[in-house]
Order: structure tokens, then C-alpha cells, then sequence
């Protein structure tokens, strides 16, 4: 209850985030605080035996993630699976970003049974190595891949698609070819 309350207030609070940071700002620095949280999870896992301390830091740590997560990449990705897509095909898109997101949801599900179990694989804390790789690929993933929608209107973001621009210019770019914005743009 208490985690989902915060996501709540965090949800506030990114709606003064997102206009100013932007969305791919957002989301590399999530993901890089994501990563950073999930590896510091999984070194404190590597001593041995029952250290209460350190499972309430992890335990600690693993709240921190889901505040991060509330306040970057959770609410960012919607943003985006509403803009980056092409006018076009904007509806099968984001049909098919759902589908994906399902899948890898089950898989993360089926994965983090035998990560946790003690029965299992029993990694404790070093689960966090496991799921801070997905991190680091989704990571590099955004980084070249991943545009910066802000204060683009669709048109722009077809034209810079199409155009082969590099998803780490695309707001340079924008601010070249199109340097007058009104008041009224979108942010």
C-alpha cells in the first residue's frame, strides 16, 4: 500500500519533471540510477550468511528503485509510445509495444522464480546482477536509439525520422531547421 501511494505522489511530481527534463533525458537517467541501484543490490548480496543490516539496506534499496522508477522510466515510456511512433502507424505501434512489454513481463516473471527461490538458484541480493544487465541493455538501447520528443510536433518527428537523423540529435537538429517556436508550441 505504501509503495503504491508513493507512486502516486510521484506521478505529481513528473508532471513538473517532464516538460522541463525532457523524456530521453528521463529515461537515460533512470536507467542509469536504476542500474547503479540494482548493482549496489547485488554486491551487498555477496556476503555470505543472514547480515540483517544489509537486508534491510537492500530491502531500503529496492524501495529507492521503485521511486526512481515512478519518477523516470514508468511514466516517461508512456509519453513516448504516444509520440515517437509515425502518424501512420501510431495505433499498431503502440499496439505492439504492449504486446512486447506482456512478453517480457512473463519472462521477467518466470526468470525472478528460480532468481529468488531458495530452493532454486538462491542469489538473494546477487539477483540484482541479473536484472542490472537488462538494465545496462535497456540503457544503451535509449542512448542510441532512443529520441528526445519534446516540444516536437509529429510532423517534425516524421520528417527527422525519415531523414535518417541520429535519435541523439534530434533536438539539435530541430532547434537548426525550425529555431522560431511560438509561445502556443507544445513543450
Amino acid at each position: 500500500m505504501g509503495n503504491n501511494a508513493v507512486q502516486i505522489l510521484c506521478v505529481f511530481v513528473i508532471w513538473y519533471l517532464l516538460p522541463r527534463v525532457g523524456r530521453r533525458g528521463l529515461y537515460l537517467i533512470g536507467m542509469s540510477t536504476l542500474f547503479a541501484i540494482l548493482l549496489i543490490v547485488g554486491f551487498m548480496g555477496i556476503p555470505s550468511g543472514n547480515n540483517i543490516k544489509i537486508a534491510w539496506a537492500s530491502g531500503a534499496f529496492l524501495i529507492l528503485f521503485n521511486v526512481v522508477y515512478a519518477l523516470t522510466i514508468g511514466p516517461s515510456a508512456y509519453c513516448l509510445v504516444a509520440e515517437v511512433p509515425s502518424t501512420r502507424l501510431r495505433v499498431q505501434t503502440a499496439g505492439l509495444a504492449r504486446t512486447v512489454y506482456l512478453i517480457a513481463g512473463i519472462g521477467a516473471n518466470f526468470l525472478a522464480a528460480p532468481v529468488l527461490n531458495p530452493l532454486s538458484w538462491n542469489l538473494h541480493g546477487k539477483g540484482g546482477f541479473v536484472w542490472c544487465g537488462f538494465t545496462f541493455v535497456g540503457f544503451v538501447w535509449a542512448y542510441f536509439r532512443l529520441p528526445e520528443t519534446k516540444g516536437l510536433a509529429p510532423a517534425e518527428l516524421d520528417m527527422l525520422f525519415e531523414e535518417n537523423v541520429s535519435a541523439r540529435k534530434f533536438q539539435q537538429v530541430a532547434r537548426e531547421r525550425w529555431p522560431v517556436r511560438s509561445a502556443s508550441d507544445p513543450e
